[in-house]
Formats: C-alpha cells, structure tokens, sequence
C-alpha cells in the first residue's frame, strides 16, 4: 500500500472517494432541478448541520449535478467572509450570467442583466462597485432596502435563465453567518422568484441553528424551504464510506477493524477519512486488522487535536474557554446555561452572557432552545475533557 495511492481524502471540503448515506439528498436535488427546468415550483433545500458532517462536500455535489443539467452556478459560496452583502450577491450574480452568457450566446439579454448587477452592488455610499463593461441600471435594485433590491436581482436572473432556457443555482455555504436583515432578504427573494415560477433555485448550508435563524428572519421561511438536517451517518452507512474506498484498490478490512473505526467515529464522515487515511499509511498488508486501529488511534486522536480541536479553542477568549470546559465538564449536551454559569463561577448568569454570545458569534456553540447551548463540533466535550479539564482554569475573580 503506498502512500501516494491513499484514498482518504479528510480535510474541509475535500470530497471523499465515496458519499455515502446521501443518495436521497441528491435524488431530490436532481428532481427540484427537473420541476424547476420545466416551468414548475419546488422548495429550495437547506442543509444544516455540525462540523464535519459534509454539508460543503454535499453542496459540491449539487453543483456538480446542476452544471451536467445544463445549469448556471455560483460554484459554492462562502458567505460572510465578506462583511458587504451586496457585493457578496453580487458577486454570484455576475458569475452565474456569465456563465449563461458562454453557453448561450445572449450577450445583450445578459448585459442588461449585468447592468441590473451594478446598479445593486452601488446603492450605499461607499459601495464597491464591480468591474463590470455595462451602464448602472436605473430605477431598479437600487431603491437600498436589501429585500426589495435582492427581489429585483433574482427577477432579472431568472428572466435572463429563462430566455437562455436554462437554470440558475445559488450555492451558499455558512449560511449561518449573514445577519438578519440578510437572511429577510434572501427569504423575500426567492419566495419571489418561487411565485414567478423563474427558473433559479438556492441549496445552502449551515450550523444547527440555521432554520431558527431564518424563521427568525421571516416566519414564512419555515414553509419556503426544504429542511433536511445532516447527521453522522448510520453504522452501515459509516461502513461503506470507510472499507469501499480501499477495496477498489484491492485492499481489505477484517470486520472487527472496520467495526471498531465506525465505533471510534461515531458515524462522522470528516472523522473516517482521518481514520482510513492514518490506516492505509500505517498498516503494511491486507487486510487491515484491529491491531492496526489500535497502533493508529492516539495518533487520529493527536491529529484531530492538533488540526480539528485545537484551532477552534484557541479561537476563544480565556473566559470564553473557561466557558466551554464549564459546558464539556457536566458531560454531554445539551447544557443549561444557568449551570455552565455556576460551573463556569458566576453568581449571576448575565455575567456569562458576553461570553456566550460571543461563542455563538463564533460558530463554537449553538443554542438549541432558549436557556441551552450545544457544541457546533462533535466529540468536542471529550476533547476538551481530556486536554482542558476545568481544574486547569482559575476561578474568575
């Protein structure tokens, strides 16, 4: 087995040699593009889930089946790198026009498009105006209310995707991290363009609280879109994506080894290539044996400290960290706020609230329901237990 054959490929979004456990996902992703293409309206989907489950492998896979039906794409997206919502859309927008544009040969239909573009990226004083060879349009997506002018954006995108006879895809990733006024937007303008039967479609993904925050944002979005959270996968499931991979290259598991790597995962596809890629590097025949995980186990778990773990902590404050090992010391989730805050030594819990608002901002907790919070990475409680034990910390003055 040499090293350069590996097939395990752990990593943020670094697509596996098998997605497994995810057949349904892309056989409605490939009927929405169907009803869509033929002039009929279908929900949007939005994935939600915790770290390392394979929401941006999965959304690479959509893009992928968008783009063989003929489809225009944003490619995925990660929203909130940028601060400016409008030149984050705007952005996307451009992309997906020009890609219309070389498939289609409806240059003027997409520079009247690209024109609507401009006119939205500018509305603000001080806007970053994209480079863009066509006049600002007038009179429309630059009224600088966010809902109405992202409504006038898609309407023209989706004119334009008509007239080519084609589709346009939103592909957004860390959905999470737009705001508010942001999510009511993107809310507004694809129930728009879902009543127009336009032919242009979002699949997006977040943290677990992505739903809450868009029914937040609008109490419709519960029935504007289609849910579907992303979970470990079953054992079964857990088994294909580890052995498959390597048995095409001629190399085996002996069942207990692979039954204890799906054990040790937990049904995590980040946490399985980690596994099999330490596997396929460490064991020396096939077929790789139990006494193989175990030579390869404190080295995953190393490695998952040092490059999974360990950056997310040091993310965090020292009372933020505080804050989290107050959490993983009462065991698994979800957690009582009121009790992190006592075990984190504050006799009032608004003392704490800074920090927990600051760890949600962060992406490290969730909260999933008023007065409890959660970890957004798996098996993070037992990393912390093992490397940050509460004792370690001193008690806040």
């Amino acid at each position: 087995m040499q090293r350069r054959d590996n097939p395990y490929t752990p990593g943020a979004g670094r697509r596996p040699p098998l997605l497994a456990g995810r057949d349904r996902d892309l056989e409605d992703f490939t009927s929405l593009v169907e009803i869509v293409s033929g002039g009929g309206a279908e929900r949007s989907l939005i994935f939600y889930g915790l770290r390392g489950v394979g929401k941006t492998v999965l959304l690479m896979e959509l893009d992928i089946l968008a783009a063989e039906a003929g489809w225009a794409t944003t490619d995925v997206q990660e929203v909130g790198s940028q601060p400016d919502f409008r030149s984050t859309f705007a952005q996307m927008a451009s992309r997906l026009l020009r890609e219309m544009s070389r498939r289609h040969r409806i240059k003027d239909r997409v520079d009247r498009a690209l024109s609507v573009v401009k006119a939205f990226s500018v509305v603000t004083p001080g806007g970053v105006q994209l480079k863009l060879d066509v006049e600002v349009a007038q009179g429309v997506a630059d009224t600088g209310d966010p809902e109405q002018d992202l409504v006038d954006l898609l309407r023209e995108i989706g004119e334009t995707a008509r007239a080519a006879q084609s589709g346009a895809l939103f592909v957004i990733d860390e959905m999470h991290n737009l705001d508010s006024s942001s999510l009511a937007a993107v809310c507004m303008a694809f129930q728009a363009v879902s009543r127009a039967r336009l032919p242009v479609a979002l699949v997006a993904a977040g943290l677990p609280d992505l739903q809450v925050r868009l029914m937040k944002a609008k109490p419709y979005a519960d029935r504007l879109f289609e849910y579907r959270e992303l979970g470990r996968l079953r054992d079964v499931e857990a088994h294909v994506a580890l052995v498959k991979p390597a048995s095409t290259l001629g190399v085996e598991f002996t069942r207990a080894a692979a039954t204890e790597v799906v054990h040790l995962a937990a049904g995590y596809p980040y946490f399985l290539q980690e596994y099999g890629r330490e596997l396929w590097n460490a064991a020396e025949t096939s077929p790789i044996t139990a006494a193989d995980v175990a030579e390869v186990r404190d080295l995953v778990k190393e490695q998952l400290a040092r490059t999974f773990y360990g950056p997310r902590f040091d993310m965090a404050t020292d009372a933020e960290q505080r804050y989290l090992v107050a959490m993983a010391a009462q065991g698994d989730g979800p957690y009582a706020t009121s009790a992190v805050s006592s075990l984190w030594g504050a006799a009032d819990q608004r003392r704490t609230s800074p920090h927990r608002d600051s760890l949600l901002q962060k992406g490290l907790i969730w909260s999933p329901r008023r007065g409890q919070v959660d970890f957004t990475v798996p098996l993070f409680a037992d990393f912390l237990r093992d490397h940050h034990p509460l004792e370690r910390f001193e008690t806040p003055s």
